[in-house]
C-alpha cells in the first residue's frame, strides 16, 4: 500500500508494559517565549488491532503565532505519517450529534412531521546543528507536508528542555517533570514546526504507526501550551465499542431532552455540559457507536431512512452513502483528487462491497513498496484506499471489516485530568449509538392542544443533505429542515420547524 508522507524510521509509539503496548503521540505546544498562542482543542482517532495501533492527531490553536513547535513523545523505531484533511472531517461530522424536535400533531392544523437530517463535512529549528558537547542528537529531520521536522534522542534529564528554549521556544516549568519522565523512560521525540507563511488555524493531522495493539494515549504532554479547559474529540476504531478504563464514562441523559420551539433549540448543551462535569471533569462522553460505520449505510435512529453525507467545499459538493464515500469525496471537494484520475464513487463503490467481509485486512507490503501476496482468508488493506488517500485503510489493518465499529468519545479536561493518561477499554455496554436523537420531551408548541389521531397524518421524509464546509471541527451544527405533509382529516395549513441542533441555547 502507498504511503502518504515520509516515514522517520526512529520514531516509535510502542511501550511494552506487561502485556500491553501505549501509544504516545499526544503532543505538547511549545511558542515564543513572547508568544500567547493556546491550544483550544484535540482531534485524536486511535485504530488497534493485534497487528498494529495508529494514533492520529490534530491541534486547533487560538492566536497567530510566528512560528510554534510541536513535540510528541514517542519510541525508537515507528512511522511518522501525514493524514489527510478529510479524515477528521468525515469522522467529526459523520458522528456529531444532532436534536430533532418532537413530532407533536394539532387539532384541526397542519402536523409537524419527521425530517431527513445529513451530516456536514466539515476542517524548533530543524536545521541539524548540533555541537559536540550536547546531550541531544538530531537523529532525522525532514519536510512533512507544512512540516519541518526533527526527531531528538537523548538519555539526559532536562535537554530536550534546553533545546527547545535554544531554539526560542518557551518551555512551562509545570512541563519540565513531564518531559524529564518520558526521558527517563526511554522516549526519543519528534519536534514539528509549523513553516513560517503557512495560515492555519490548525495544524495538519499526522499519524503514528506502531506494531501490536495500544490502548493508552499519554495526555501528560498534552497539558503544554493548553489553557484552563482542552476539549477533546477521539475517535476508536476497533473491533468492539471502547471507553474510558481509568476516566469515568458517561452517555448524555437522552430522556431528559426538551425541544422548545419557542427558540427552535433543546437543552442538549446543558446534559451535556452536567455530564462531563462529574467526577471533576475526569469523564469521557460517549456519543455515537455503530458498527459497520465506515461501510455499510446507516439507518437514521429519528427517520429509519438511510443517512447521507454531503461534502462541501468552495462551491463543490458531493454526496455519498457512507462514511468512507464522505471521506474520498471531502479530500476531492479539498482539492486532494485522487492521483492518476481515479473517481471517489467508485473508490467507495469498491471499499464498501467489502462490508460484509469476516476476511482479515493485512499490509504485505515493505517501505519501498514491495508488496507480498495476500493468504488465504485475507484481504489487502489497499482495497479500503483510494490512491493516496488510505487513511481508513491505515485503520482497517489487522481487523475484519464486518465486526469494525465506530465510537466517539468527548470530553472537556481540566488542566487538572492531563496529570493522567487516558487508558481504553471496551466498554460494558456494547449497544449501539446513533448521532441524531429525537427529543422525547417539549414546551412551548404553537398547538399544545388536545392531539389528533397520528395514525391519519402522512409523513414525508425527504433526503438527508447538508453543507458545511470543511476544517470546521467544533462548535455548533444547525441545519434547518421542510415541511410535513398533509392529512386527509387535516383542515387548514400550519408550518412548523424542526432542526437538528447541537450547540444552540437551552430549554430551561
Amino acid at each position: 500500500m502507498r504511503r502518504t508522507a515520509l516515514a522517520l524510521g526512529v520514531a516509535s509509539l510502542a511501550l511494552l508494559l506487561g502485556h500491553a503496548f501505549e501509544a504516545h503521540a499526544c503532543g505538547g505546544c511549545f511558542v515564543g517565549r513572547s508568544e500567547t498562542t493556546v491550544v483550544t482543542g484535540h482531534r485524536m482517532a486511535i485504530s488497534v488491532s493485534t497487528t498494529q495501533s495508529t494514533l492520529w492527531d490534530q491541534i486547533e490553536y487560538a492566536g497567530k503565532p510566528e512560528e510554534f513547535s510541536w513535540v510528541l513523545p514517542v519510541r525508537a523505531g515507528a512511522r511518522l505519517e501525514l493524514a489527510n484533511d478529510a479524515w477528521f472531517e468525515a469522522l467529526d461530522a459523520a458522528t456529531t450529534t444532532q436534536v430533532t424536535a418532537p413530532f407533536v400533531p394539532c387539532p384541526s392544523r397542519f402536523g409537524c412531521g419527521f425530517f431527513g437530517v445529513s451530516r456536514g463535512l466539515s476542517e524548533a529549528s530543524a536545521d541539524g546543528a548540533v555541537d559536540g558537547t550536547s546531550p541531544v542528537t538530531v537523529v532525522h529531520q525532514g519536510t512533512v507536508g507544512p512540516y519541518e521536522t526533527v526527531t531528538l534522542a537523548t538519555d539526559v534529564p532536562g535537554a530536550l528542555n534546553d533545546w527547545l528554549e535554544g531554539h526560542g521556544y518557551a518551555v512551562p516549568s509545570a512541563i519540565q517533570p513531564v518531559i524529564d519522565a518520558y526521558v527517563k523512560d526511554g522516549f526519543d521525540f519528534i519536534a514539528l514546526r509549523l513553516i513560517p507563511g503557512i495560515d492555519v488555524q490548525h495544524m495538519k493531522p499526522v499519524r503514528v504507526v506502531t506494531p501490536g495493539a495500544g490502548f493508552t494515549l499519554p495526555l501528560r504532554m498534552v497539558a503544554a501550551g493548553t489553557g484552563a479547559t482542552t476539549a477533546l474529540k477521539l475517535f476508536v476504531i476497533a473491533e468492539g465499542r471502547y471507553g474510558a478504563k481509568n476516566f469515568g464514562n458517561a452517555i448524555m441523559p437522552r430522556e431528559e431532552l426538551s425541544w422548545n420551539f419557542a427558540t427552535d433549540a433543546s437543552n442538549y448543551v446543558k446534559l451535556r455540559q452536567r455530564a462531563l462535569a462529574q467526577e471533576e471533569g475526569r469523564t469521557v462522553l460517549t456519543s455515537y457507536a455503530k458498527r459497520g460505520a465506515f461501510l455499510s449505510t446507516i439507518l437514521d435512529d429519528v427517520t429509519g431512512f438511510p443517512v447521507s453525507y454531503v461534502a462541501a467545499s468552495a462551491g463543490a459538493s458531493l454526496s455519498a452513502g457512507t462514511i468512507v464515500g464522505a471521506y474520498f469525496n471531502q479530500a476531492y471537494v479539498n482539492g486532494d483528487a485522487p492521483e492518476g484520475g481515479v473517481e471517489p464513487a467508485a473508490c467507495e463503490a469498491a471499499a464498501t462491497s467489502l462490508a460484509d467481509s469476516t476476511e482479515l485486512v493485512v499490509d504485505p507490503c515493505d517501505e519501498d513498496g514491495v508488496c507480498a501476496a495476500p493468504e488465504p482468508g485475507q484481504i489487502l488493506a489497499g482495497a479500503f484506499a483510494c490512491a493516496q488517500l488510505d487513511d481508513l485503510a491505515v485503520a482497517m489493518t489487522g481487523m475484519h471489516p464486518r465486526d469494525v465499529w465506530l465510537t466517539r468519545l468527548e470530553a472537556e479536561l481540566p488542566r487538572a485530568a492531563l496529570a493522567d493518561d487516558l487508558v481504553l477499554e471496551a466498554a460494558a455496554s456494547q449497544a449501539e449509538l446513533g448521532s441524531n436523537i429525537l427529543a422525547p420531551l417539549h414546551k412551548n408548541h404553537p398547538c399544545d392542544e388536545e392531539p389528533v389521531d397520528t395514525d391519519q397524518i402522512s409523513l414525508f421524509v425527504p433526503p438527508r443533505s447538508t453543507g458545511a464546509g470543511p476544517g470546521s471541527w467544533g462548535g455548533a451544527a444547525a441545519f434547518a429542515l421542510g415541511l410535513a405533509a398533509v392529512g386527509a382529516r387535516l383542515r387548514r395549513y400550519a408550518r412548523s420547524s424542526i432542526r437538528a441542533h447541537q450547540g444552540g441555547s437551552e430549554a430551561p
